[in-house]
């Protein structure tokens, strides 16, 4: 989640998860899919918590409906194609962000892990990937 601007898809982007959020609607929706990304200068582009809403289930963010109704995420997100366009915008960013780049090389062989809290742990094997393609 850590901001840090890279292009992918001929579009910059602030964070991997603005390119995540966005890319569950590119191909049904190319226009809101645009929203996420820093070219359209919306708001949502630059707030990561708004984009998070805005790709959640239900599209809303601080309790206020900001995706509508008739926008849906792609029918063939979740089938696959979420771990390609995650490991895809994390090769984007750290393959243009010298020093994030140098800092996830330095994790070696490390198992790489997501935590978040009141979670189990989720092993990271895109970033880990991502590392492997690296180096």
């Amino acid at each position: 989640t850590w901001p840090a601007v890279f292009i992918l898809d001929g579009h910059k982007w602030l964070s991997v998860e603005h390119y995540y959020q966005g890319s569950k609607f590119k191909r049904q929706n190319k226009d809101y899919y645009l929203q996420f990304s820093l070219d359209s200068n919306s708001e949502l582009s630059k707030n990561q918590a708004m984009a998070e809403g805005a790709g959640g289930k239900n599209g809303k963010y601080q309790g206020k409906v900001i995706r509508a109704k008739e926008i849906n995420i792609d029918n063939d997100f979740f089938s696959g194609r979420d771990k390609k366009e995650m490991e895809d915008a994390m090769f984007a960013k750290f393959s243009q962000n010298e020093d994030l780049k140098k800092i996830l090389l330095a994790t070696q062989r490390a198992k790489l892990s997501h935590f978040v809290r009141g979670s189990p742990p989720v092993v990271f094997n895109e970033l880990m990937r991502v590392r492997q393609r690296l180096n």
